[in-house]
């Protein structure tokens, strides 16, 4: 497609494809401006359903006149192929920033502010997005933000305000897909994962998911799975974003956690509502009522699975040791720790087993990516220090055979404590300061 011209598009650039639709980068030869043309796939345009949700995106967004959302210049159908005319919006998507660099807080609220603002007018409408996720929003250098694809959207009844009642008129065709799940599972509310109907409080436990993940630097309800990803957003509550940023004031946190209640009777009942406490809270922040915030420390730049992976790796050799260490508990009686008399072979055989109830309880946290097994490896961390300090002298026992090598060993052993932490680090991105338990 790229250097072949539609209507009087000339498209220049491919910038991005997805499930359904790619979007071209283009030149409006009338009226000589850059914009953004989003069309089905070619294996899918003749898709009836997939033409309908197309059609809906265009209506849904160009009812909108709101500063945030994307705007729609045109819709059009060229020789069996049907695409929407965006506004170009030259910058990255919210994950691509989430991705490359830190943020202070006063940042990223600034930008949560804008997305909750650009929501609300969407909701006033009666549109409710349903795909609200970091993909689906741009950020452009010069600090603008533009939420996007209403492919998803469902019109409701426009809210009884003026804002609705002028664009009453032009949503009246716009229809949406129901009675299916539709949207991005990680960011789905427990109603749509249910297949019940939804309205914009669906879109606010989105939005908890994104701003959540924004503060705390990771998703909340992540699972090793999609299945176990729907059981956290059905059944668990969040661990509290302070564990993993524990600067965040704590009004901020009690705005995020009514985002994401289950019922949606208990989330905010108004974007606009949200949009207050939101402002509110900058307010407060840029005042110094609130408390100061603390830039989050860099990162170790392992990615996180390999980070988990070699945690768990290093576990296993710890049980390798004490297996072998039990295996030759007696002929080490006979041995260095002959000094030890009758107590030493009881006394390997308990540390051994203590080791292996703590290396088995590492395997099942991290194995199982609990949300908290950072935190309570952080803690665990001093008891185990000791323990594998006493362990890191074992090699000695072998000096007679092995030679000075043994000194090689118990250097390398003597600094898997502190690898294991960095791993940790690394994969449940812990700062250095103090963490607090999650609220019950």
């Amino acid at each position: 497609m790229v250097g072949k011209t539609i209507s009087h598009y000339r498209i220049e650039q491919k910038l991005g494809q997805g499930g359904m639709g790619v979007v071209y980068r283009a030149v409006d030869t009338r009226l000589n401006r850059t914009v953004a043309l989003k069309m089905l796939l070619p294996e899918l345009a003749a898709d009836a359903s997939l033409r309908r949700r197309l059609a809906t995106e265009a209506r849904a967004a160009a009812a909108l006149n709101h500063p945030v959302i994307a705007t729609v210049h045109d819709f059009e159908e060229v020789d069996g192929c049907l695409f929407i005319v965006y506004e170009f919006v030259e910058g990255s998507t919210l994950r691509e920033v989430m991705n490359k660099r830190r943020t202070d807080l006063a940042e990223w609220l600034s930008v949560c502010i804008k997305i909750a603002d650009g929501l609300a007018c969407a909701h006033e409408a009666g549109i409710v997005h349903r795909d609200l996720k970091p993909e689906n929003v741009m950020l452009s250098g010069e600090g603008r933000v533009k939420i996007l694809d209403f492919g998803l959207a469902k019109i409701h009844r426009p809210l009884e305000s003026a804002t609705a009642g002028a664009q009453a008129g032009t949503l009246a065709s716009a229809t949406a897909i129901t009675g299916a799940v539709v949207g991005t599972l990680n960011y789905m509310s427990p109603e749509q994962l249910e297949a019940q109907s939804v309205d914009h409080r669906s879109d606010v436990f989105s939005f908890g998911i994104m701003l959540y993940e924004l503060l705390a630097g990771r998703h909340p309800f992540l699972g090793r799975s999609p299945l176990s990803t729907i059981g956290n957003i059905l059944k668990e509550e969040p661990p509290a974003p302070s564990l993993s940023s524990p600067q965040l004031p704590p009004e901020l946190v009690r705005v995020i956690h009514k985002c994401l209640r289950k019922q949606r009777a208990e989330r905010y009942q108004s974007t606009r509502d949200l949009l207050v406490d939101l402002e509110n809270l900058r307010r407060n922040l840029s005042g110094g009522t609130a408390a100061a915030v603390v830039p989050p420390e860099e990162e170790f730049g392992l990615p996180r699975g390999l980070a988990r992976g070699l945690f768990l790796l290093i576990q296993l050799g710890y049980l390798c040791i004490y297996g072998a260490a039990l295996i030759h508990a007696e002929s080490l009686e006979k041995g260095i720790l002959s000094v030890l008399g009758a107590v030493a072979v009881p006394l390997v055989v308990i540390m051994a087993m203590c080791g292996i109830a703590v290396r088995l309880y590492l395997l099942a946290a991290v194995g199982l990516d609990h949300p908290a097994a950072g935190v309570r490896f952080r803690r665990l961390f001093p008891a185990l220090l000791a323990l594998d300090a006493v362990w890191a002298a074992s090699p000695l026992l072998l000096f007679g055979k092995l030679g000075w090598p043994a000194l090689g060993a118990v250097a390398a052993l003597a600094y898997l404590p502190f690898c294991q932490r960095t791993l940790i680090q690394s994969a449940y991105q812990l700062t250095a300061a103090a963490r607090t338990p999650p609220p019950r």
